[in-house]
């Protein structure tokens, strides 16, 4: 996937008042306007919107991309304490091997009791 260049809130917020400052300045000077002018008013127009939804575009892939990130944190971080659980239940059966024994029959023991019913 293409990476896209992060946006801060602050540059929509920029590039949003940009085009409404030169939307009102454009109707301001439509009254006196040629076809041609706001023909060209109206392109113009058009690339700045292109470019504002690029940004805000920019914006929300950056804020995707960091919420993956995360996720991947916490999906290690969940197996890393997986593993320090069985590493320290693997320790405790090598200690006490008999009361492992008894405790694992009993459990088996009651999850028997549990389906029958």
């Amino acid at each position: 996937m293409a990476q896209v260049p992060s946006a801060s809130k602050n540059d929509i917020e920029d590039k949003a008042n940009e085009l409404a400052d030169r939307i009102e300045a454009k109707t301001d000077s439509v009254g006196g306007a040629t076809g041609s002018d706001v023909q060209a008013d109206l392109e113009a127009l058009r690339r700045d919107i292109a470019a504002l939804t690029q940004t805000v575009a920019s914006f929300g892939s950056s804020k995707i991309r960091q919420a993956g990130e995360t996720s991947q944190q916490y999906v290690d971080s969940a197996r890393e304490s997986i593993a320090n659980v069985e590493d320290e239940l693997e320790a405790y059966v090598h200690q006490r091997p008999f009361q492992s024994l008894a405790i694992a029959a009993g459990v088996g023991y009651v999850l028997a009791l549990l389906t029958r019913r």
